[in-house]
């Protein structure tokens, strides 16, 4: 297990953003949802294998191995996005933003932490327990009794299931193939950024 970003190819990141203020935006559906939403296109966009996640009240867990072996990419586009998505929304349903308040020149409200954590993953091992330990969160966290009770999270997308039944559906193979790693070195204009 690392502890800093790599970009080193096929690296599974288990990474944790924290809500700023630790505001429980997440205890509103539709923000969940936002978020969701947001997540699946930048898996369109921006390639990455999903492996797990979960939406806490005030933060997010997510395993994942981009393609372009840049977490910060990801996590920049991810936390960008759904931010401004997730005010435009509490905007419209007058949801009282004081809690995210900044005083900062250019910025008036800020919905993430700046950074966030993020740990390399290296054996299967690891993979497994970070895993376990995402979906066992919402029950640690008294939210339920059961994580297959947790909507907002992946444990269930592990389960057998119809189409349409879970918010995301998870990458049953997490490695990338030296084939994507060439077609997306095509597809960028140059070599995969490693």
């Amino acid at each position: 297990m690392r502890l800093f970003k790599s970009k080193e190819k096929n690296t599974f990141h288990y990474v944790t953003t924290v809500m700023y203020n630790r505001v429980k935006i997440f205890n509103d559906e539709a923000a969940c949802q936002i978020f969701i939403n947001n997540l699946d296109e930048l898996r369109s966009i921006h390639p990455f294998k999903l492996i797990g996640y979960v939406i806490m009240p005030d933060h997010v867990h997510l395993i994942l191995n981009p393609i372009e072996c840049d977490i910060s990419l990801i996590m920049r586009k991810l936390k960008g996005k759904s931010a401004k998505l997730i005010l435009d929304h509490l905007r419209e349903q007058d949801q009282p933003l004081n809690s995210l308040e900044l005083h900062i020149q250019d910025r008036s409200y800020a919905v993430w932490l700046k950074d966030f954590s993020s740990i390399d993953l290296s054996s299967h091992k690891f993979i497994r327990q970070k895993l376990g330990y995402i979906h066992m969160n919402p029950v640690r966290g008294g939210l339920c009794d059961h994580p297959a009770k947790w909507e907002w999270s992946s444990y269930r997308a592990y389960l057998p299931h119809s189409s349409g039944e879970v918010p995301l559906e998870m990458d049953q193979r997490g490695y990338w193939t030296e084939d994507e790693f060439s077609a997306q070195a095509v597809k960028t204009g140059g070599q995969a950024r490693f």
